[in-house]
């Protein structure tokens, strides 16, 4: 069983937070807090295999307290709690880098279907980390015994990966349905001037992704011959914040996608939470973006397999695809579709480098992956491919 402290102002928000973790029977919430400085002397002095930390506290905010932590090297497992707030959305990036494992945002409502969602998404959060490869073993204070964590550790692994198997004819089918491929009457009409590109880069990351991209976009050259696009599970509202704080570590420009903007080389392109990205062509081959408010797949959007599969009839020479650190399996039928129609290239993450190895596994085990790499090799893998 874990054991968590809870960190939040609110009293409410306390006590529902405690209720959702307390009925899961892998957790139990051992202390809470209501302001930063109090977090932190708790977290100096009791094990907690998991902190729940709100961004917006008194006294110390969570961001603050990270920081702390993480300039004396405490280590921490950290899920925030986050608002979609723009300036809460920018604090969260930062948090990640950090060490935050995943944020939960925070339901702006508090009817009882937004709290169930909210529940839901906490719960699914925290056995995630605590399954992943990020997850610290936390030093013992005070005779606290380990055992009972690094058993539900191992049956949590082996239950995942029994899941992750599991992908149904429906799903898929669902999939091609929403990425419409040959059906470009949906498509908005592109802005600007496009130029066509003979090779095109698809990257899809999920569960420590945000970590994973702060460490190789910055790795990517200015010049980039190529345009990247990415699908990064996560909310509305914080993938802008996401592309702005990679854009300003970057030599390579990073935006989040507009609809009906033309793809340019040297730019990587963020899908936006909550939008399905398709790749569109006009008259000329120009590569256009196309962003779907269609309902979920896989309860992805967006998801990767419908922006691998929109590529099919794309007038690319070869497709670059990239796989990195994520639960789950989306990608993977994306890219096996791709392949029946398109010269590809799969590159997936190395298993010791990713933080949650599932979305790279399905790749690589679906005998899908041209090439594994550790993360820091991927973006030298990338130039190497476009200059053969």
């Amino acid at each position: 069983m874990y054991k968590i402290l809870v960190v939040d102002d609110s009293a409410l928000m306390r006590r529902i937070i405690c209720d959702i973790i307390n009925a899961d029977s892998d957790f139990r919430v051992l202390d809470v807090s209501a302001d930063g400085e109090d977090a932190y002397n708790k977290i100096k002095n009791t094990s907690y295999d998991l902190v729940v930390l709100d961004m917006v506290l008194p006294k110390m905010t969570g961001l603050e307290l990270l920081e702390k932590l993480h300039g004396e090297k405490t280590p921490f497992n950290v899920v925030l709690i986050s608002s979609s707030l723009k300036e809460d959305a920018d604090s969260t990036m930062k948090a990640m880098e950090y060490g935050a494992l995943d944020f939960v945002v925070k339901p702006i409502r508090s009817s009882g279907e937004t709290r169930e969602l909210f529940g839901r998404q906490l719960l699914e959060s925290l056995h995630n980390v605590s399954k992943s490869r990020a997850f610290k073993p936390i030093p013992t204070k005070a005779g606290t015994s380990t055992s009972s964590r690094e058993s539900s550790n191992l049956d949590s692994r082996s239950t995942s990966e029994r899941r992750t198997s599991e992908r149904s004819t429906q799903e898929r089918s669902a999939v091609e349905r929403l990425a419409g491929v040959g059906n470009r009457k949906s498509a908005p009409t592109p802005k600007g001037t496009g130029m066509r590109t003979k090779k095109f880069i698809a990257l899809a990351c999920s569960t420590g992704g945000p970590q994973a991209l702060h460490t190789f976009v910055p790795m990517l050259p200015s010049n980039l011959s190529v345009p990247l696009v990415l699908v990064q599970h996560m909310p509305e509202g914080f993938t802008a914040s996401l592309a702005a704080r990679l854009d300003q570590i970057s030599s390579i420009k990073v935006k989040e996608a507009e609809n009906g903007e033309y793809f340019k080389p040297g730019v990587v392109y963020i899908t936006p939470g909550g939008k399905h990205m398709k790749i569109c062509e006009d008259a000329s081959h120009a590569a256009y973006c196309h962003l779907d408010d269609g309902p979920p797949v896989n309860s992805l959007k967006p998801c990767a397999d419908v922006m691998y599969q929109s590529l099919a009839n794309s007038s690319f020479d070869e497709i670059i695809c990239v796989v990195l650190t994520g639960m789950g399996a989306d990608g993977s039928e994306g890219i096996r579709y791709l392949n029946q129609h398109k010269k590809t290239y799969v590159i997936s993450q190395e298993a010791s480098t990713c933080v949650v190895y599932g979305m790279p596994k399905a790749v690589e085990q679906g005998g899908l992956s041209n090439e594994v790499v550790p993360l820091k090799s991927v973006a030298n893998s990338i130039v190497k491919k476009l200059g053969g």
